[in-house]
């Protein structure tokens, strides 16, 4: 399977393990004033491969790792592993704004990894509205009717995608994703999230 293929799965598995309410069961302190202005807690699945979510020098960070340097490297205000070895931060509201954009910046590029790929000739270009509310995917429409498989499932995996920023930042509202003509605008399908 091509890389891009294997990647959106990837992220699509993970985004479909993360979303949730950011709400956490963690052994933090209770805010007082604004200190801690916003709680995350990162999913458990992001730490079963080394992969870790926010710069950890060279090394991926595992549950149960000490986290006085993961605090100090990414500028957050504490950290605390949870029983279901998922962890929960606690940082800044200007922290978190930084986080947003991050994310913000890692959603784009994932969506305009899809196009320059080459993966799915038939995607063009995409177009989203401020928060991910609607992300459209224009495409080659002859080229999207014949993609069978790939263009059936691109769709959900792109969903799914920006349903992992919009389930981090805390948004768990409905969001769109529009398939367009690239030549006329004219949308062809649209599919809203969350599924089901």
């Amino acid at each position: 399977m091509k890389k891009a293929i294997a990647i959106l799965i990837a992220f699509a598995f993970l985004a479909l393990t993360a979303c949730g309410d950011g709400q956490a069961e963690a052994p933090l302190p209770e805010p007082d004033d604004d200190e801690y202005a916003v709680v995350l807690t990162i999913p458990a699945v992001f730490f079963e491969e080394g992969e870790t979510p926010f710069k950890f020098g060279s090394e991926g960070l595992s549950p149960g790792d000490d986290l006085e340097d993961y605090v100090k490297d990414n500028d957050f205000l504490e950290a605390a592993w949870n029983e279901d070895d998922s962890l929960t931060i606690a940082m800044s509201l200007a922290r978190y704004d930084s986080f947003k954009a991050d994310m913000v910046a890692n959603t784009t590029r994932a969506l305009s990894d899809i196009v320059e790929s080459g993966d799915f000739p038939f995607v063009k270009s995409f177009e989203a509205a401020a928060e991910f509310k609607t992300v459209t995917m224009l495409v080659d429409r002859a080229g999207y009717k014949l993609g069978g498989a790939s263009a059936a499932f691109l769709p959900i995996l792109v969903g799914t995608t920006v349903g992992m920023y919009r389930g981090f930042v805390g948004d768990d509202e409905f969001y769109t994703v529009v398939i367009a003509d690239f030549a006329t605008g004219e949308r062809i399908e649209w599919i809203d999230f969350p599924l089901g």
